[in-house]
This record gives C-alpha cells, sequence and structure tokens, in this order.
C-alpha cells in the first residue's frame, strides 16, 4: 500500500477545520487539494480517516466501511489486458475508490471489440485502448490516477510495478500469463487471474510461489476461447467476480488458499477446485 503522507496528522486536523467551515466534506477536500497541493486520493483517504465519506463512496460504505475506503484510496493494483476482461476490472476498481491503477495493453479497439469490450464504441475504433481507458477513468472518479503502460506485458520493466500491491490477469493468452505468473512470484505480488470463453469463465488468487497458473494451463499454448469466442455476459460476470475478490484481498480479508473457481453459465454451475 502508498504511504499516505508524512504530515498526515497536520493535514487530518486541517481537513477537519475546513470540514466544520464549509460545511461539506466535498468542499473541504476541494479546498485541501487546492491550497496544500495534496492529490485528491490522499485527501480522501484523509477524509476517510476521520470517519467522513465522500458522497461517491456513500453507497460503498455499508460493505467497506471508512476504514476500508481509505485502504483502497491509498492502494496501487496493476490491470494487465484492457480488453473484455479488462474494461469492467477497471471500470469497478475506479468506482470503488482504488486510488491508483496502472493500465497495461498494446493494441488498439478494433470493431471485433464492440460486441463485449466495454471502452469499445464507434468513436473508439483506431484509439488505444489505454488512452480511451484513461478517459473514462477520469470522466467517472477524478481522484483516482491512471497510469498506462502501452506496452505487452513481456516487455515491461521491474520499474511499472514498484509499490504495486495487486495485478489483475485480463490477458486472453496463456504465454503471458505465465509470464506474469514469474513476474508476482519474483516481485512478491499476488495475481487475480481470469479467463473466459463462451459461456464458461475462470478466477482464482494467484499467492506469489504457488504456480497456480503453471498448474492449470501445463503445457497448454491456447485457451478455449479460441474456439468458443466471447459474448458479453461472460466477461462481465467473471469481471466482477475478480473484483471481489481483489477487494478483499486488498482489505485483508482473503485466505491463502489455492483455489479455481469454474463458472458454466450455460447450465448455472460453480465450482471450486482445490489445486
Amino acid at each position: 500500500m502508498v504511504k499516505i503522507t508524512d504530515n498526515e496528522e497536520y493535514l487530518s486536523q486541517l481537513l477537519k477545520q475546513l470540514v466544520e467551515t464549509t460545511g461539506e466534506a466535498e468542499k473541504a477536500i476541494e479546498r485541501l487539494v487546492a491550497d496544500r497541493d495534496v492529490p485528491k486520493r490522499i485527501a480522501e483517504s484523509l477524509a476517510c480517516g476521520l470517519n467522513i465519506l465522500p458522497k461517491r463512496y456513500e453507497a460503498n460504505g455499508g460493505t467497506i466501511g471508512s476504514e476500508g475506503q481509505k485502504y483502497l484510496l491509498l492502494s496501487k493494483v496493476m490491470v494487465v489486458g484492457l480488453g473484455g476482461l479488462g474494461c469492467q476490472v477497471v471500470e469497478q476498481l475506479v468506482r470503488c475508490g482504488v486510488g491508483i491503477v496502472v493500465g497495461v495493453d498494446a493494441d488498439k479497439f478494433e470493431e471485433t471489440n464492440l460486441n463485449r469490450q466495454l471502452y469499445a464504441d464507434l468513436n473508439s475504433i483506431g484509439q488505444k485502448k489505454t488512452e480511451v481507458t484513461q478517459r473514462r477513468v477520469a470522466a467517472i472518479n477524478d481522484a483516482v490516477e491512471f497510469h498506462p503502460f502501452v506496452s505487452r506485458v513481456e516487455d515491461l520493466e521491474d520499474g511499472a510495478y514498484q509499490e504495486v500491491d495487486l495485478i489483475f490477469d485480463c490477458l486472453d493468452a496463456i504465454p503471458p500469463r505465465l509470464h506474469l505468473e514469474e513476474v508476482g512470484e519474483r516481485l512478491d505480488i499476488p495475481l487475480v487471474h481470469g479467463a473466459i470463453g463462451g459461456w464458461y469463465g475462470q478466477v482464482a488468487t494467484v499467492w506469489p510461489g504457488s504456480k497456480m497458473l503453471s498448474t492449470v494451463y501445463g503445457t497448454k499454448q491456447e485457451g478455449i476461447e479460441k474456439t468458443l469466442g466471447n459474448p458479453p455476459f461472460t466477461p462481465a460476470f467473471i469481471a466482477a467476480f475478480m473484483v471481489s475478490e481483489g477487494i478483499k484481498l486488498l482489505l485483508g480479508k482473503k485466505e491463502k488458499e489455492n483455489k479455481l473457481m469454474f463458472a458454466d453459465l450455460l447450465n448455472n454451475q460453480w465450482q471450486n477446485i482445490s489445486l
């Protein structure tokens, strides 16, 4: 988790005074951002530390709580792959108020993406996925920082992972997934893995050293999505479970276990498979 600030106590007291003066948390946060040059995610986290939830997170409160919201605002995650799964994952993370989201994708939107990829529309065809995603993030939550990398994950240097608490594997090919597993193990960063194909999907938390993906995929080079394709509902469903798993992990509510959760949306079946 990213450190909040060296003068947290002073800024918290200042924010408290601003709330009392302005009578509204949002105005007080904006004042602190403007007067003290504090990143908005930090100002919001200070408010949460005072048990004051900004309005945009009020509906999160009963589930996540003020302290949990503070932790999310101070968290940094990476989403690798900004396609069918990745766009849905980013959308939910940003609405949850995860403070820094790193997005990795080397591609541009194409017409074949229109059936399922949340940020693909007639205006975004031909545009870089990272650029479209960055605009979307800014339009939803201006407190969240989006750091784009127009790159294949295999080409990322270790500096890209600095202070990352959690990686979301939203890739659509097996070799880069296994590369990401190796990076997570080497840098001691857990992964939330998601994969989809047709009516089917799977989710797993890959703990460093577990070799979960190596066990699942073995020597396979292609997944079932190459044959079955992907309708729009499967990535939306699986992405929701991925974000749920990720939020639990960031908040310390996730047990360390090696389980693959498999969903069959055709027959409405769900299995937890221990590996």
